[in-house]
């Protein structure tokens, strides 16, 4: 496996940026009762960035986007509950309104009182929840390829490969599966963005380290959409709605009808990207953080 700093390297000269590389600090805290893992770029001089990540994701799939912006924004990414290092919710308690209250929780663990929130995927929606009930604490909020309207029939095939890799098999037939759900990505990115995603068992195999104990049911993420798109009209923070080009789960409708629904905000397209923008296209994705933020 490579290390961090020689993946990180890799990556910024894959995706064409020129930035200084360092591996990221690694902390632990105990929020809400439960044990959180979190990443830190950049100092606390800065202002603060939060990185949200999809689902069955992890923090370091922000690694080579956090290094971009680490010379002028605090950039802290979490294990959101359930995933990557932080502890699972034995309760099953994964809703957004949860991922909210350990949002509020961080926050204040770090002694933040005003942030920029951004959001991948799963991660968009947390942070959309929590902006709705506390925009007073954020400079701007970003919404990344999601919103309360998605292609939910295309959303399906990510939850299939998710669902159809849960038995425990070799890390190399992981590799196989991801690269064919997602064939943008080089295959030696793939193989350590794995690594943060998935862990060893006792007998040599390998499964996610998410909490999969219940199957995603899209009935009830719809309605909780529906909801979602019912609350953003309360979202007064400035907004990015960004969308790759390519994604198959986020149309350029979708975007604009989230869009029309907020106080103060727009949205912007990442060329050369599918659903995960941030590793399709760090490059491209910085480059709008960085004139919105």
């Amino acid at each position: 496996m490579q290390t961090d700093i020689d993946h990180l390297s890799r990556v910024a000269q894959i995706a064409g940026l020129n930035i200084q590389i360092e591996a990221p600090r690694h902390h632990h805290a105990v929020l809400n009762e439960r044990r959180f893992h979190f990443v830190e770029w950049g100092t606390s001089a800065n202002p603060p960035l939060l990185f949200l990540h999809g689902g069955n994701q992890s923090a370091r799939t922000w690694d080579i986007v956090c290094l971009a912006l680490a010379d002028r924004f605090h950039c802290i990414a979490l294990d959101q509950r359930g995933h990557g290092d932080s502890e699972w919710s034995y309760e099953g308690h994964y809703a957004p309104e949860h991922h909210s209250e350990d949002i509020k929780a961080l926050a204040a663990h770090l002694g933040w009182d005003r942030f920029s929130l951004i959001g991948m995927s799963m991660g968009g929606l947390n942070a959309i929840s929590y902006a709705v009930e506390n925009s007073d604490h954020l400079r701007a909020l970003v919404c990344v390829d999601v919103g309360p309207f998605v292609q939910m029939n295309r959303a399906k095939a990510l939850v299939s490969f998710v669902e159809s890799n849960s038995e425990p098999q070799s890390f190399e037939d992981l590799v196989k599966a991801a690269l064919a759900h997602n064939p943008r990505r080089k295959e030696e990115l793939m193989r350590h963005s794995l690594t943060h995603t998935t862990r060893q068992l006792s007998d040599g195999s390998w499964t996610w380290k998410a909490d999969r104990r219940e199957k995603l049911d899209l009935r009830e993420m719809q309605k909780r959409l529906d909801k979602i798109a019912d609350d953003c009209r309360r979202i007064s923070c400035p907004t990015l709605v960004v969308r790759g080009e390519q994604s198959p789960t986020f149309s350029p409708d979708d975007a604009k009808r989230f869009v029309s629904l907020l106080v103060n905000g727009r949205h912007v397209t990442v060329p050369n990207a599918g659903h995960t923008i941030q590793g399709d296209n760090p490059k491209g994705l910085v480059e709008e953080l960085e004139k919105f933020l």
